[in-house]
């Protein structure tokens, strides 16, 4: 049975990677309906067939771009928040290697809020269950994370599940204001200790309850 040698399997690699690459960047740019196969082939300069012998359909292309970012983004977001010993760096490393790949990562960013964060009716749209699974793995490993902050004393006794997915949506909204924004966006490190900031210690200066709180007691009380 013939084995490619060394070489030939660096060079079936780097293709895959260079055809993923060119790929992503035109998904995003047209969408998945608006791309075509001969496109990708053109700005990746290989041959249609050669295309078509490493991936059986656009569909399947495309499904290849996510799966692939999808897996390093979790892989970097999961090292870093279990690398932390605490609850605070645990969600401050989740925000910062989160945001951070976005930001190094803006075209898969499109196609990320397109698939991932804005569910769509269309059964086309629906990404593979593997892609899924891994991306919940990383909010089921955040909601452990906020499990241990309640039992710490640290957050309020709340739903952890709800709280996670309210952190990865906050920084979803912060990634996506970055595109087609009208003025100079912040540095990313700004944005990264302002979304930490207000998850952890909140937005209000004073923790004296408000009017409406004061209101929504005396009612409770039947005042």
């Amino acid at each position: 049975m013939f084995e490619p040698t060394p070489r030939r399997k660096r060079e079936h690699k780097q293709h895959i990677r260079h055809i993923l690459d060119v790929s992503e960047s035109i998904f995003a740019e047209k969408g998945f309906f608006q791309t075509t196969m001969r496109q990708i082939a053109l700005k990746a300069e290989f041959a249609l067939g050669t295309i078509y012998s490493y991936f059986g359909s656009k569909r399947q292309l495309y499904e290849k771009v996510i799966e692939t970012k999808v897996n390093e983004l979790v892989s970097s977001v999961t090292n870093e928040t279990l690398d932390a010993p605490t609850v605070q760096g645990k969600i401050e490393n989740f925000v910062r290697a989160k945001t951070t790949f976005f930001h190094k990562n803006l075209s898969f960013l499109r196609l990320y809020l397109a698939e991932v964060d804005v569910p769509r009716p269309d059964v086309h749209h629906i990404l593979p269950k593997s892609v899924r699974d891994k991306y919940d793995s990383m909010l089921s490993d955040l909601t452990g994370v906020i499990w241990r902050g309640i039992n710490e004393g640290l957050f309020k006794p709340m739903d952890a599940r709800v709280v996670a997915k309210a952190l990865d949506g906050l920084t979803n909204t912060l990634a996506f204001s970055w595109l087609g924004a009208q003025e100079a966006p912040a540095p990313v490190e700004t944005d990264i200790n302002t979304v930490t900031e207000l998850f952890l210690y909140g937005a209000t200066i004073h923790r004296e309850p408000t009017q409406n709180s004061n209101s929504r007691r005396e009612l409770g009380n039947g005042s």
